[in-house]
């Protein structure tokens, strides 16, 4: 494990890409601008917190990290959902909250290991269809987005414990949500 967490750090040294045994690492609250080319070496890995930096983009180099479980992208200035995500199909929790992210990829509903995903506080103006696939998620976060609407086959996600919409530009939901549809017969709390 490594923690560098709150610090002031623009870069990180080459010889992090040494330390190929490590699993954990906490680089989050400092001041990268792009995620170090280093971290692709590191294929045991499989906690990644890179919040609260200034990351406009992800490097490809995280499709090397096949091992992760959980990638912490949050409070960043990402535009879009980096696509080197894709690769991860072991990870489980995905947090992309509080960037300026306006649309997410179909191609993330193919992570169906995930239990947790973290959209909130983006600009999303829609969502795919896809993420109806990710039947392993317990716990999904769109709210304080700019949503009109959201696709009935979330209503696919049998798992959910927690959906939040909140603070979006909904008018109404999907009709088979309001029928009795399975969020609501498997105890989900649904906000909105």
């Amino acid at each position: 494990m490594l923690h560098l967490g709150a610090n002031q750090l623009m870069s990180v040294p080459k010889k992090l890409g040494g330390l190929t045994a490590l699993t954990v690492l906490g680089l989050g609250a400092n001041r990268l601008t792009s995620v170090p080319l280093e971290l692709g070496a590191l294929t045991a890995l499989m906690w990644l917190d890179l919040h609260g930096n200034q990351l406009t983009s992800v490097s490809k180099e995280l499709r090397a990290l096949t091992a992760l479980t959980t990638l912490n992208l949050s409070d960043n200035q990402l535009t879009c959902v980096p696509a080197a995500l894709e690769s991860l199909t072991a990870m489980t929790r995905l947090y992309l909250h509080g960037n300026r992210l306006t649309s997410v990829p179909t191609a993330l509903g193919g992570l169906t290991a995930l239990t947790s995903l973290d959209l909130h506080g983006n600009q999303l103006t829609s969502v795919p269809a896809a993420l109806g696939g990710l039947t392993a998620l317990t716990m999904l976060l769109l709210g304080e987005n700019r949503l009109t609407s959201v696709p009935a086959a979330l209503g696919a996600l049998t798992a959910l414990k927690r959906l939040s919409l909140v603070g979006n530009q909904l008018t109404s939901v999907p009709a088979a949500w309001e029928r009795g549809g399975a969020l609501e017969q498997n105890g989900c709390r649904i906000k909105w």
